[in-house]
């Protein structure tokens, strides 16, 4: 195995650990906040998260790879709403429009890297952080309808 190909499949299951956590950490920051439909939106941030996690499950079953336990990912998720907590609403809007643009360079650093057979579902991982981010702009503008790229991902993924 090259480096590159050590480093890929290091890179995907440590992305889809991520997206476990991810999971977990919506979910859980949706009890910290009080606005009127905040906990729905971190919901959905939730379902996008475990979205984009079952679409990487074929990816790596594919390499043979193996990620940690669920309940461990699901533990180390709960630690992250320290971290956000006591942010107000707004405040945390303003973090994912800020600091998510970064994960999608990353995920199309490893779009870059995949084989042609993970390159379709690789785009569609890469595609949840757009949608977590068109989400959080819209919000920003008060639109009433911006959980709607959310929605739109969680249906394109179960459909």
């Amino acid at each position: 195995m090259t480096n590159l190909e050590r480093n890929y499949e290091e890179t995907l299951v440590a992305y889809f650990e991520g997206e476990i956590e991810g999971e977990t950490y919506f979910h859980g920051l949706a009890e910290h906040f009080g606005e009127e439909g905040a906990a729905e939106k971190l919901h959905l941030l939730g379902e996008v998260e475990r979205c984009a996690a079952d679409v990487m499950r074929p990816v790596l079953a594919r390499h043979g790879l193996r990620p940690r336990d669920t309940a461990v990912l699901r533990e180390s998720g709960r630690a992250y709403i320290a971290r956000d907590k006591d942010r107000n609403w707004a405040g945390f809007i303003d973090h994912v429009v800020d600091f998510y643009p970064t994960y999608v360079v990353q995920f199309e650093a490893l779009e870059r890297m995949a084989p042609p057979d993970d390159q379709e579902a690789l785009k569609r991982l890469t595609d949840h952080e757009h949608a977590a981010i068109a989400f959080a702009k819209r919000e920003q503008a008060g639109d009433p309808a911006s959980a709607e790229s959310l929605r739109d991902y969680i249906t394109l993924c179960e459909g």
